[in-house]
């Protein structure tokens, strides 16, 4: 790994030389997780996603504006504050994209040049040969898109970002066969509108896809890797379509099975040196100068910001958000960096880094230090016993039991087969008792019959009715058996009950739930 001078670091972040004013950005950044179809799951991270680039372009000096509807994971993560101008809904997105033009026809009017970011998470899908995507209240079609929006801003350029499902079709058609086809009207000259450049998370007729690791979107996380400066080759504070294009294809290149291979589009408004995204002078940067491989750096929260793979003998600059500390780890999990100061430039080589000898560190460590921080007392122990009581007594209807404690608790699977098994011993023995007294009076029947025929074919009735009480009976006693010793055992386990630290979503505080000792 070649070094690098300091004063040459802190250059390749000053914007380049322009004539007059610089280039002013702005952006509208819209997530939702839900769908209107009834046989589409709703997503988990599509708010996640927009709010994180939302925070991004905000750092990097971008005027965003963010329309999402928080769910409650969201809401409820700590640390984590949710600026959103409204929610993904259509009017609302009219509103503040023509706030947004107000303030970009008045850059152009002091001769800035402008651009437009339009980032969308969500639902994806095609209609009648068009491409769309969800909001709220209504569908976002590739043509609604282009003359509602595309054709009436006066940006100098506009980026359009999509992760959602068949969000090619947001920029092709499909036309019979399914058969692909350029729009290329959606790069119109129409209403002052010059150049229109996308980054789509699919190519086809394919679907995008969110993973756990990263609490978000797979393409939505490598698109911000990138603009962060994952992407940026060169060090100069700007991330051009061919370097992110060309990060995107890295990224991926490792999945083998081309089912799982993210598969993207990625086409400049006009030529590959094309900026999606120039970060401001001075901005926080982690000098990655280090020979790790594969890093990623996780904010206090948890949330994972950036991963990062600089080749060998070559560095990238990270943009770091303002938040401490933030922590620096390899993907292996075997080394672990941390970031406590804030700083102009930050080299990796130069932070004191150690070896990760227990699995939860990093910002798990933060979160586990939280624990016993709120006092206890006898008012808790009665209080723990009321929702006790409560949770026993089953509550309203519809209500959540609190504290995270199972209404009707401890029911576990053990206490449901138990009272499968005495169910089963009470029918059998209810069958059984039938039958017996079905054949006692067959036979009597018989005893009184005087044709012989009569009094065999009764016989054999009464033969059957036994061997069918027999049956019956013979189930009876083993659910009974069963029934009495499952009863014998949760007797046992319930003397051993051990409590289990649960959120408490309905205080916001720290509950207890009850759990046999299985």
């Amino acid at each position: 790994m070649r070094a690098l001078p300091l004063a040459c670091i802190l250059a390749t972040f000053a914007p380049r030389a322009a004539a007059g004013e610089p280039a002013r950005r702005f952006a509208i950044v819209i997530g939702n997780n839900h769908s209107d179809s009834p046989d589409t799951l709703d997503l988990r991270y599509a708010d996640d996603d927009a709010i994180a680039m939302h925070q991004l372009l905000t750092e990097a000096g971008v005027d965003s504006v963010l329309l999402v509807r928080p769910d409650a994971d969201t809401r409820d993560q700590a640390g984590r504050s949710v600026s959103a101008a409204g929610p993904p809904r259509w009017q609302e997105l009219v509103t503040r994209l023509g706030e947004l033009e107000k303030r970009i026809r008045a850059a152009n009017a002091e001769g800035a040049a402008t651009s437009l970011l339009i980032f969308y998470s969500g639902h994806g899908n095609v209609a009648h040969g068009e491409g769309y995507v969800e909001l709220e209240d209504t569908h976002l079609t590739r043509s609604l898109l282009r003359r509602q929006i595309l054709d009436r801003t006066k940006a100098g350029e506009v980026h359009l970002v999509v992760d959602a499902c068949r969000s090619y079709y947001l920029a092709f058609e499909k036309g019979p066969g399914g058969k692909r086809r350029p729009i290329a009207s959606l790069v119109t000259t129409g209403g002052g509108h010059a150049r229109t450049g996308y980054v789509l998370s699919t190519s086809s007729d394919r679907e995008s896809h969110e993973w756990e690791e990263f609490q978000g979107g797979i393409f939505s996380h490598e698109v911000r890797s990138g603009l962060r400066g994952a992407a940026d080759a060169d060090r100069d504070g700007s991330v051009s379509y061919a370097e992110l294009g060309a990060f995107l294809s890295v990224a991926n290149r490792g999945i083998r099975n081309a089912r799982f291979r993210p598969d993207f589009v990625v086409r400049p408004p006009a030529a590959l040196s094309d900026e999606l995204l120039r970060w401001p002078a001075g901005s926080e940067a982690l000098l990655i100068d280090a020979p790790e491989g594969h890093v990623y750096v996780e904010a206090p929260t948890g949330e994972r910001l950036v991963d990062a793979n600089p080749a060998a003998d070559e560095a990238l600059a990270i943009h770091l958000p303002p938040v401490r500390p933030l922590f620096i780890r390899r993907q292996d999990g075997r080394r672990e960096y941390i970031i406590e100061q804030r700083a102009a430039v930050t080299r990796l080589s130069e932070l004191a880094g150690g070896r990760v000898r227990v699995a939860s560190k990093g910002a798990l460590h933060i979160a586990f230090q939280k624990l016993f921080a709120v006092p206890f007392g006898e008012g808790d122990v009665d209080a723990f016993r009321d929702r006790w009581r409560a949770a026993q007594a089953g509550g309203p209807p519809g209500e959540s039991a609190p504290l995270g404690i199972a209404r009707g608790a401890p029911e576990t699977s053990g206490s449901s087969a138990r009272t499968m098994a005495g169910a089963t011993a009470i029918a059998a023995g209810v069958v059984a008792a039938g039958l017996g007294g079905w054949a006692i009076e067959r036979s009597l029947a018989a005893r009184d019959a005087g044709d012989q025929v009569q009094k065999a074919d009764i016989n054999d009735t009464v033969r059957d009715l036994r061997l069918g009480a027999g049956i019956s009976l013979a189930v009876g006693l083993a659910a009974g058996g069963t029934w009495l010793w499952l009863r014998h055992r949760d007797a046992d386990r319930a003397s051993a009950t051990s409590l289990t630290v649960a959120p408490d979503v309905t205080s916001g505080g720290v509950g207890l739930s009850v759990t046999g000792g299985w």
